[in-house]
């Protein structure tokens, strides 16, 4: 989760009135040039702020059958809000042996999750307890594309756990890429730099979702933040029609 943004954009302000020899009504121009060139750097500014998005926010599920059975074995539904400093809290719901072991809250309210994103707000740990009574569990949560990744670090201690220590979720809210952009074009190459000149060896291909995070000075490149199929984090520089997103 990334709390500000900068923009690369300098908004003009009274000390940068352009010297000219004429007076009288240049002066109104001048006032008018600066007024122009302030609000193409707030909308610019107003654009970035936006594509803020708390990342882990949303309802993630996870359904095992077996064979056979057109009952579920188990069921594990995971509810996280994320705050802007990056702080999560939520609560699970773990159904098991097709619903012989129900580790929920009854009433939906009570709160068994809290954490915190890292730094590249794909992944976070968070502490957790069962309501079956087992406390001070700690999972780790990372973010790869569509999907929830839940794996238990510490097993909770005390009374009764029965998992899941690992899942695999799937996101079921329909706004998961709010922030973010999808790549337009067929292939889409990554650069260290806001220009062409120094190119990385990643390519992004139609159809991934990139978070802009900055602009460059020219308004021509976005620098973006994307998983890879690994799970690993990456930030480059895209000519800003890769994302469909030039000013």
């Amino acid at each position: 989760m990334f709390a500000a943004y900068k923009t690369g954009c300098h908004c003009p302000n009274k000390d940068d009135v352009l010297v000219s020899p004429f007076a009288g009504p240049h002066v109104k121009i001048r006032k008018e040039i600066l007024f122009i060139l302030s609000l193409g750097c707030l909308i610019v500014s107003i654009s970035v702020l936006a594509l803020e998005n708390s990342a882990f926010t949303g309802r993630w599920s996870f359904v095992e059958h077996h064979a056979g059975s057109e009952v579920p074995y188990s069921t594990l539904q995971i509810q996280l809000l994320e705050d802007k400093d990056g702080s999560i809290r939520g609560s699970y719901c773990f159904i098991l042996q097709s619903g012989n072991r129900i580790d929920c809250d009854d009433r939906g309210k009570e709160l068994n999750i809290a954490g915190r994103a890292g730094a590249t707000g794909r992944k976070a740990v968070v502490h957790f307890y069962s309501f079956f009574g087992a406390k001070d569990g700690i999972a780790e949560l990372t973010l790869i594309n569509d999907r929830l990744l839940w794996d238990v670090k510490k097993e909770p201690q005390g009374d009764f756990f029965y998992g899941p220590f690992k899942a695999e979720l799937k996101a079921e809210q329909k706004d998961l890429h709010t922030g973010e952009r999808v790549i337009v074009l067929d292939k889409t190459h990554l650069y260290r730099m806001p220009k062409r000149s120094v190119e990385l060896k990643d390519t992004i291909v139609k159809g991934q979702y990139v978070k802009p995070v900055a602009i460059s000075d020219d308004l021509k490149f976005w620098k973006v933040q994307y998983v890879r199929d690994d799970g690993q984090p990456f930030e480059g520089w895209v000519a800003c029609k890769a994302i469909d997103f030039c000013p």
